[in-house]
C-alpha cells in the first residue's frame, strides 16, 4: 500500500503491524494534515469477525474524547479497503522512555498521572482495555501522554456472539475461558481466563507503573506459560529492593493495585489516580519544606 492513494488520503510508510490491523503513515490530501489508517490486511477485508472487532474500537475511542486517549477522526471504506482515520502520534512508545533503573520520581508522576487518567475516563465509560502495556502508550513530541490500541477493550455492550472465536493469547474475545491480552501485564483472572471487568486493568496498570518507577516487570518467565505462572503465583518484589529514594506510600498503591483477588485491588483507575495525586502533592509539599530548611540553615 505504500505510494498507493485510498481516496483522499496518501499512504506514506507502515508504522506498525498487530492482529488487528496494520498501521500506516498518510496525509489527508483535503485536510493537509498527517494521519494514521489502521488498515485490515487484503486477506481480512471481508472478513466479519475482524470487521466487528475494528469497528468497536472506533466506537470505544470515539467515545472517549480524553486529551491523552487517541483522536479518532473517521471510519471509512473506499475501493473496498476498510480502514480507521485517526491521529498520527509523533514520538516514541513508554518503553523507550524507561531507563533500567527506573524513571526519577518526577517524571515517574508527569506520566503515570495522565496515563491513569486516560484509563479512569474509558472505566467511568464502562470500558475495559485489556491491553495496557509500555507499548500501546506513546509520549508524542511535546511530551504529551497518549493511549492506543482499544482493538482489545470490552465495552458495556457486549458483542453478538458469533464475533468471538480466536483462542489464541493476544487475541480479540470476550468468552470465559480464552485467555486475551500481554502475558508480562495481565492480571489473573485473565491468565485464567475468566471474565474481567476494570479491575483487571488496575492490575495491568500496577504493572506499568512498577516497571515505570523500577526499570523491572514484576512478573516474568522465559516463555509465555512461565510468566502466566508467575503473575498467578509470584508476589511481586518491594520497591525499597530496588530504590531507597522512593516513598513509602507508592508501594502501598502499587501493591494494592497488584493483589491477586480483584476484590482488594482498586475498583477503578479513578481511585488509583486519586492517590497518586495525593502522593505527588506530598512530595512536592515535602521538597519545599526541605529546600526552606536548606535556605534557613
Amino acid at each position: 500500500m505504500i505510494g498507493q492513494r485510498i481516496g483522499r488520503y496518501e499512504v506514506r510508510a507502515l508504522i506498525g503491524k498487530g492482529g488487528m490491523g496494520d498501521v500506516y503513515r498518510a496525509r489527508d490530501t483535503s485536510l493537509d494534515r498527517e494521519v494514521a489508517l489502521k488498515v485490515l490486511p487484503p486477506a481480512l477485508q471481508h472478513d466479519r469477525e475482524r470487521r466487528t472487532r475494528i469497528e468497536r474500537e472506533a466506537k470505544t475511542v470515539a467515545a472517549l474524547n480524553h486529551p491523552n486517549v487517541v483522536t479518532l477522526h473517521a471510519v471509512e471504506e473506499i475501493d473496498g479497503v476498510f480502514f480507521l482515520v485517526m491521529e498520527l502520534v509523533d514520538g516514541h512508545t513508554l518503553d523507550a522512555e524507561i531507563p533500567e533503573d527506573g524513571l526519577p520520581l518526577g517524571r515517574f508522576f508527569e506520566l503515570a498521572l495522565p496515563l491513569t487518567g486516560a484509563l479512569a475516563a474509558a472505566h467511568a465509560r464502562g470500558i475495559t482495555h485489556r491491553d495496557i502495556k509500555a507499548q500501546n502508550v506513546m509520549i508524542d513530541g511535546e511530551g504529551r501522554v497518549k493511549v492506543l490500541d482499544f482493538g482489545l477493550a470490552q465495552s458495556p455492550e457486549p458483542p453478538a456472539a458469533h464475533t468471538d472465536q480466536t483462542m489464541t493469547i493476544d487475541s480479540e474475545t470476550s468468552r470465559e475461558g480464552v485467555v486475551v491480552g500481554t502475558a508480562a501485564y495481565m492480571s489473573p483472572e485473565q491468565a485464567e481466563g475468566k471474565p474481567v471487568d476494570p479491575r483487571s486493568d488496575v492490575f495491568s496498570l500496577g504493572v506499568l507503573l512498577y516497571e515505570m518507577i523500577t526499570g523491572r516487570r514484576p512478573f516474568a518467565g522465559e516463555t509465555r506459560l512461565s510468566t502466566l505462572t508467575s503473575v498467578l503465583r509470584d508476589q511481586p518484589r518491594p520497591l525499597v529492593d530496588f530504590r531507597a529514594d522512593l516513598p513509602r506510600h507508592l508501594g502501598r498503591i502499587l501493591r494494592r493495585c497488584l493483589e491477586k483477588d480483584p476484590g482488594l485491588r482498586y475498583e477503578t483507575a479513578r481511585s488509583v489516580l486519586y492517590d497518586l495525586e495525593i502522593l505527588r502533592d506530598e512530595d512536592d509539599t515535602d521538597l519545599l519544606l526541605l529546600a526552606g530548611r536548606l535556605a534557613a540553615d
